[in-house]
């Protein structure tokens, strides 16, 4: 008798669930156009993303260069970082999980202007710097959460900026945490 009660007691749950389930389903999904937010890590600064309709973004980062890491290092035959700078960091991305209410991944590719003080080896005895202006290719992959009932987002992500000029070849691993207000 027990068997058939717990058996009649599921079957009761799994055919009240089915309506539920189906109006989750037909639940639209908002729509996402564009974001701002601000961003913990390389670069430290706001963040804005453009939103396409074919699971595409453009996200832009503005803010500082090497103040977590890399502050002082080795540029090529430009002497040294031993500062930060500022960096403007845009990139193409490509979404998964769009139907996803509260995740999403994305990844893409992109270029970065970056700018800091070099001290080179021959200024040394001078302690003096020359201002150093970066362009490079950067690429990003990263995961969002989409805080249920509210326009928020956390996100964390990861990338690599490769120099093109005036230091072929020079590398900054970028990424970090931050949020997004979702418009």
């Amino acid at each position: 008798m027990k068997s058939v009660f717990k058996t009649s007691l599921v079957a009761l749950a799994f055919a009240a669930s089915i309506p539920f389930a189906q109006a989750q389903k037909l639940t639209p999904i908002p729509e996402r156009k564009f974001a701002v937010g601000f961003k913990v890590g390389e670069p430290l600064g706001l963040n804005a993303r453009l939103y396409t309709k074919s699971n595409r973004a453009l996200d832009v980062s503005f803010g500082t260069y090497g103040m977590l890491w890399g502050s002082n290092r080795k540029y090529g035959p430009h002497g040294r970082f031993k500062n930060t700078g500022w960096a403007i960091n845009a990139n193409y991305l490509f979404l998964t999980n769009r139907e996803e209410k509260n995740f999403q991944a994305y990844y893409g590719f992109g270029g970065q202007i970056t700018s800091r003080r070099s001290y080179p080896d021959r200024l040394a005895p001078y302690n003096a710097y020359e201002n150093r202006t970066g362009l490079g290719a950067s690429g990003l992959a990263g995961v969002e959460y989409f805080l249920p009932q509210s326009p928020l987002s956390l996100f964390v992500d990861a990338g690599l900026y490769l120099e093109v000029l005036p230091v072929p070849m020079f590398m900054h691993v970028q990424g970090g945490i931050g949020t997004r207000f979702n418009f």
